[in-house]
């Protein structure tokens, strides 16, 4: 049964805005259904952070759906846009952003987090194709991603294509755009893969960008729709990791960012850090998913 957290109490404690243990699996009007990553464990947390329920997951579905209510789809598509942390990173790091896509007129914007550090890309990608698959089914849907992120999101991408995609997710994806992202692994984990430490403050996840990407590789697929990818490059201010390259953001190189099949890459000169806060990626990012949104193929044999 529910614990003490249950809707009967007038007091709902706050919970930390993002953590490297918890992952969202639904979001809908603002509430979150998320599973702990080191256990059987869930929890709903309503639009202004705390938490409304705790316990199984039949049991804060339940209390859910019963919060959120019924996922309405009235035929009227809306814009919805997903933002995807990076590793070690949380929803927090994509505020600034939230804010700059909704002044542009976009109206929902949803920050994705996920237990970046504790689990598989695999259990990332799951989540989020869950959380996509519980969005209205005539949803236009875009997505943003910083660094791994966007490696999430590829291998959602390449699940919904292995196996059926019931929800029509795929033809409704608009625009992505990928912020430093490791789309052909990163050196620089690689290297530090060495260290035993490194593989217990990324965990499985941050391991295989580097010595277990080539397992990963085929799972990962390219969005279905125009993307861009915008790759930082310090070197023209003499700035370089040596254990990226000699052109790159500090942890991601210009070569190990770039996807076949990209419509833009824009290479400005910005760090790793902070290319989902700098004020030119952002002007992009608005721009680029603001892009008239074209019928779907379901649209046009109408």
């Amino acid at each position: 049964m529910l614990s003490w957290f249950s809707p009967e109490w007038r007091f709902y404690p706050p919970v930390s805005d993002g953590s490297q243990f918890w992952t969202d699996q639904l979001w809908r009007r603002g509430y979150r259904l998320q599973s702990y990553a080191l256990g059987n464990s869930w929890r709903v947390i309503c639009p202004r952070g705390t938490r409304r329920a705790s316990g199984t997951e039949e049991e804060c579905l339940a209390e859910f759906n019963r919060l959120a209510g019924e996922v309405v789809d009235d035929g009227v598509s809306q814009h919805i846009v997903i933002l995807l942390h990076g590793l070690i990173r949380t929803r927090r790091c994509m505020r600034k952003l939230e804010r700059a896509i909704l002044e542009s007129g976009i109206s929902t914007v949803i920050r994705f987090d996920y237990a970046s550090t504790r689990q598989a890309i695999s259990s990332d990608g799951a989540a989020l194709r869950r959380l996509v698959e519980g969005l209205p089914h005539s949803a236009t849907l875009s997505f943003v991603g910083h660094s791994m992120g966007n490696i999430v999101l590829r291998r959602a991408i390449g699940d919904l294509q292995s196996g059926s995609d019931l929800r029509s997710v795929l033809p409704r994806m608009h625009r992505v755009v990928m912020l430093g992202p490791p789309n052909n692994g990163a050196a620089i984990a690689r290297l530090l893969a060495k260290l035993k430490l490194f593989g217990l403050v990324v965990g499985e996840g941050g391991l295989e960008l580097g010595p277990n990407w080539q397992t990963l590789l085929p799972t990962l697929a390219i969005p279905p729709c125009p993307f861009a990818i915008i790759a930082g490059d310090l070197s023209h201010f003499r700035i370089r990791n040596p254990l990226v390259g000699q052109s790159g953001d500090l942890l991601v190189s210009i070569d190990e960012a770039r996807l076949e099949g990209a419509t833009e890459f824009v290479v400005l000169p910005i760090a790793h850090s902070t290319l989902m806060t700098d004020q030119r990626s952002i002007r992009f990012v608005t721009e680029f998913l603001n892009q008239p949104i074209e019928p779907t193929l379901s649209n046009q044999s109408d």
